[in-house]
């Protein structure tokens, strides 16, 4: 069963979104979205990009103000409204996130945001004798002597257990208070709870896991149901090739092959790097705004659905209702590369939406 399955069946959670829902209009709920949007500018600055994902910047005045629990409460809130799950953290911080003990977190030197100080400990973790563990240790002379605790005298023997620690002191330790606050902000509608009850939702914080877990050409044929005209009719089999057509196109995205279906149009430069650039997120976002799958699934349940007007060509997107209308005629059913064309158009056009 999927992370997204098990979140939208969680009774649990249904109970959850309905005092979401309740709560909206109430003043707390406009307190809480109105402080973070008036600190939007600023959001940019609170999190640190490290090779493995992000982990939050340490600033007094944003914890002495709390707004690390501000944070905490949005991703709970967005999370139990359905909205794009806010993967993006470093493992080893959705590690402590998941069990609140340092000693559970499993940390590397990839996980630090200061390129300068990551380097400088892969020297030392990577050196081969002496010599070369001396050199890279005079790298953190600026700060090693200022950290109680860490492995002083540093010998070839202990070099890993230093290294581990200094990570995991700059990494966690040091941003520890972000990290509490962020916590406490989580366990808002008790989603914290719900998250290590099942650890296998950690896909929705974690933003390794959730590039594992990349949008495909089936997950968006399954979203997308087309909502038929009655079996048997003329326009339930124009409607059906019609369907095999863009269900031909979402392959062709995924298989990087759309630029070669339209090799003998002349594209403009624009629509080249579009075409180079397109994903199936693209589609998603839009048909629906989003361009991922929301933690507990889409409300209203996606669709196609079908207009047959021969005065019409381009896909018209409903996402407030997840809906994909697409336009049945002559142009759109021709044997060449027309639909392709007509759906490329539509999400340039339609970029507002349709932006990954």
């Amino acid at each position: 069963m999927s992370d997204d399955s098990d979140f939208e069946r969680s009774p649990q959670l249904r109970r959850r979104r309905r005092r979401v829902l309740w709560s909206w209009k109430s003043k707390q709920s406009k307190k809480l979205f109105s402080r973070v949007y008036r600190k939007n500018l600023r959001m940019a600055y609170l999190n640190q990009e490290s090779p493995n994902g992000f982990v939050p910047r340490m600033h007094v005045s944003w914890v002495s103000s709390g707004l690390f629990h501000t944070i905490g409460q949005m991703m709970s809130t967005i999370l139990v409204q359905g909205g794009e799950p806010p993967a993006f953290l470093a493992r080893c911080v959705v590690d402590y996130i998941l069990t609140g003990d340092v000693m559970k977190v499993c940390v590397n030197t990839d996980d630090i945001p200061d390129t300068l100080l990551r380097e400088s400990l892969k020297k030392i973790e990577q050196s081969t004798d002496d010599s070369e563990l001396e050199e890279a240790l005079q790298l953190c002379d600026s700060w090693r002597f200022t950290v109680e605790g860490l492995p002083n005298p540093v010998t070839m023997t202990n070099r890993l257990q230093f290294v581990r620690i200094a990570t995991l002191y700059t990494v966690i330790l040091q941003r520890q208070s972000c990290l509490n606050q962020i916590m406490d902000g989580l366990a808002y509608y008790e989603v914290l709870q719900l998250l290590r009850k099942k650890p296998c939702m950690r896909s929705l914080l974690d933003g390794q896991s959730a590039d594992s877990g990349a949008i495909t050409a089936e997950s968006v044929i399954n979203l997308l149901k087309p909502s038929y005209s009655v079996l048997g009719s003329n326009r339930r089999q124009r409607e059906e090739i019609l369907v095999v057509k863009f269900r031909d196109i979402l392959h062709s995205i995924q298989d990087k092959e759309l630029g070669d279906r339209l090799k003998d149009r002349e594209l403009t430069e624009a629509e080249k790097d579009f075409v180079n650039a397109l994903r199936l997120g693209h589609i998603l976002a839009f048909a629906t705004g989003s361009s991922t799958i929301p933690a507990m699934g889409f409300n209203p349940n996606p669709k196609l659905s079908f207009s047959h007007d021969e005065a019409k060509v381009h896909p018209i997107a409903h996402t407030c209702a997840n809906e994909l209308q697409l336009f049945v005629n002559n142009r759109t059913l021709a044997n060449n590369d027309e639909f392709e064309y007509i759906i490329l158009a539509a999400l340039m056009n339609g970029a507002v939406f349709s932006t990954v």
